[in-house]
């Protein structure tokens, strides 16, 4: 647990009894974490039912005073806030289309305990591309269809007793996907239902043999190649 969690919790633990005395009665980092959830909020952008992009950028303004004070956490405060932006992101479905970064300045202009948050979405070109995730490990899809099986001839091996050797097949055409039983033994089950073959979106379940497999649309820059989920 961090220190930002302490906060949110009325813990007044930061690093020591000193910061307690310090950010008692003044701006906390907790609030700074609910002005960049704010902005990535009102900043996000719908580009399909399942595929929010969010700014991935954000320098926070402070007043002289508070950054200072700020200043003394080093770099565990960015670490914090990063990790809250991050859990915030995931929580309402957001992506990103690089590596999420955060900045602190200073603001002669503001008053103590005033916060000002702007943000940006680096200027990648972004190309959206599926994943199946289970057990801890991801596995990118591609354009036609991908099998999942315990064989070595399923594009995905997974060893697992309770598939068949080639037991489902994800079909991804570029925008759209579903999955599609292979004639499995024990069945191939979308949300509990047990399918032949249906449409599915970004964070469906499907359950086959012991395993749960996550569908997921992740974004990646072009340009670096990074994918974000």
């Amino acid at each position: 647990m961090g220190f930002l969690d302490n906060f949110e919790k009325g813990l007044e633990r930061v690093v020591n009894g000193a910061f307690t005395k310090t950010f008692k009665s003044e701006l906390q980092p907790v609030e700074i974490s609910g002005h960049i959830r704010a902005e990535m909020d009102s900043k996000a952008s719908i580009l399909s039912r399942d595929r929010i992009l969010a700014p991935n950028t954000f320098t926070v303004s402070l007043s002289v005073p508070d950054f200072k004070r700020m200043q003394v956490l080093g770099d565990s405060l960015i670490t914090e806030l990063t990790e809250l932006a991050t859990k915030h992101a995931k929580k309402q479905g957001f992506q990103f289309g690089a590596a999420l970064a955060i900045k602190l300045v200073e603001d002669s202009t503001l008053n103590l305990g005033q916060v000002s948050v702007r943000s940006n979405t680096q200027n990648h070109e972004i190309e959206w591309m599926p994943s199946l995730d289970v057990a801890d490990k991801r596995f990118i899809l591609k354009v036609g269809q991908t099998t999942v099986g315990r064989d070595a001839s399923a594009d995905i091996q997974i060893t697992d007793n309770g598939l068949s050797r080639q037991h489902f097949a994800i079909i991804w055409d570029g925008k759209n996907a579903a999955v599609k039983d292979l004639g499995s033994t024990n069945g191939t089950r979308v949300s509990g239902r047990t399918i032949t073959e249906v449409a599915i979106g970004a964070d469906t379940q499907i359950q086959a043999g012991s395993n749960t497999f996550i569908f997921r649309v992740i974004a990646r820059t072009v340009n670096n190649d990074q994918a974000v989920s």
